[in-house]
């Protein structure tokens, strides 16, 4: 089994060592198996559990082809099964004590984890309600039950969060009103939680997120230093709103004188442009100048647009500084972009070059996408290669100094 993972024998790069239990990990998941849905996350759950156990026997032998293992019959921490164990088959998988004992072995201290199939599900059936193809067996108040999922998940990462601060569990906060919106917030951040994902296709609240009436709820994520996050996931939804321009900045009279996931072509090509746009409602619509503390996040959309949509916002702004129709913003762009967002990248991605490109080397951050096939066999090492050429400070920005912002004490 020697030689099937870069990463070396305590889970790690030897390169690394120094780094060795400080590296954060902005970008992993929890993916229980369905048969434990109604265990870990409530009885009710069951409807849901059953018709998705058919779907992942179906990608059974998947799983394990990318696992190199049969993982459901070994269950060790050793660099091997760390890096080479894949999908919702894996015990660290679901079983946060053992993620615990993970990290200790790859060095990681702490570790953002977003939710898995149980979460992406119930945001794809609010996606497709009308859809009798999309999990048809779950009838009646298809939207209630959904919901009702991603409460009961919310309650169990509540639960999770409070073992440990090393843990980082992600609670998906959603409603068609700002009120559900921000009642759902501060309801888990009582709870404990410090990470917020946004579905990056739903208009949070169902408003632009540049609306001034959601300035209460980025309000309470910048006073209890929470921090909001993107993440793939839910991109059916793009676009079938015009509703993200309905916001104040954008209606001034001074603008009215101009006239998860697939790995095909397709999807990589796509899947950042939902980002994209919740970004550029962000920033250009005066978000970080109303809440300058806000922290932000982007995770598994990619890293290769965000210097390209900052280049594009500079170009604007450059250019309509000096028209009587410009409402400025009282900084470039792309300087939003710096101060109040992270990403992550995906391991193939040259990191080194977007960072020479745009100046973004406070921006990247090190994510592995565990247990998640993506994610790639030696994360770690993949990053130290593309970085090293950078120097000493810019592996240390990427793999710790970067996270901090996502990860505040």
């Amino acid at each position: 089994m020697d030689g099937l993972s870069k990463e070396g024998e305590f889970g790690y790069p030897p390169e690394l060592a120094p780094l060795a239990g400080k590296i954060l990990d902005v970008d992993a998941h929890e993916w229980a198996p369905s048969r434990l849905w109604p265990q870990l996350f409530g009885e009710a759950s069951r409807q849901m559990a059953e018709a998705e156990a058919i779907a992942v026997e179906a990608m059974k032998d998947y799983y394990f082809k990318n696992s190199d293992c049969n993982i459901e019959e070994i269950d060790v921490i050793d660099r091997y099964m760390v890096w080479n164990a894949k999908g919702p088959f894996a015990h660290m998988a679901y079983d946060m004590q053992r993620r615990l004992d993970m990290m200790d072995f790859i060095g990681v201290e702490k570790q953002v984890i977003f939710p898995g199939n149980f979460v992406i599900i119930s945001l794809m059936m609010l996606g497709q309600l009308d859809n009798p193809n999309f999990f048809g067996t779950i009838t009646g108040d298809r939207r209630g039950y959904a919901m009702k999922m991603i409460g009961m998940h919310n309650d169990w990462v509540i639960r999770q969060a409070r073992s440990t601060s090393r843990l980082r569990p992600v609670a998906t906060v959603l409603g068609d009103t700002v009120d559900e919106l921000y009642n759902e917030a501060k309801r888990v951040i009582d709870g404990g939680i410090r990470t917020l994902w946004l579905p990056v296709s739903m208009l949070p609240g169902g408003k632009s997120p540049a609306h001034t009436d959601l300035d209460r709820f980025w309000k309470l994520c910048t006073d209890t230093n929470t921090v909001c996050a993107l993440h793939v996931g839910n991109e059916s939804a793009f676009f079938k709103t015009q509703e993200w321009k309905n916001a104040e900045f954008f209606e001034a009279d001074e603008w009215k004188i101009h006239s998860e996931v697939n790995l095909d072509p397709w999807t990589l090509g796509t899947w950042m442009l939902p980002g994209w746009n919740f970004m550029t409602t962000m920033i250009g619509g005066g978000v970080f100048d109303r809440h300058p503390k806000l922290r932000f996040a982007c995770q598994e959309l990619g890293g290769h647009w965000i210097g390209a949509m900052g280049l594009g916002l500079d170009l604007w702004a450059e250019y309509t500084q000096t028209k009587p129709w410009n409402t400025r913003l009282k900084m470039k762009p792309s300087d939003y972009i710096r101060r109040n967002v992270k990403v992550s990248a995906f391991p193939w991605e040259p990191v080194d070059k977007y960072i020479e490109q745009y100046g973004f080397e406070d921006v990247f951050c090190y994510s592995s996408d565990y247990p998640h096939v993506e994610g790639g066999k030696s994360p770690m090492s993949d990053g130290y290669d593309r970085l090293k050429r950078l120097g000493d400070e810019q592996v240390r920005k990427f793999f710790i100094d970067n996270g901090k912002f996502l990860m505040p004490d």
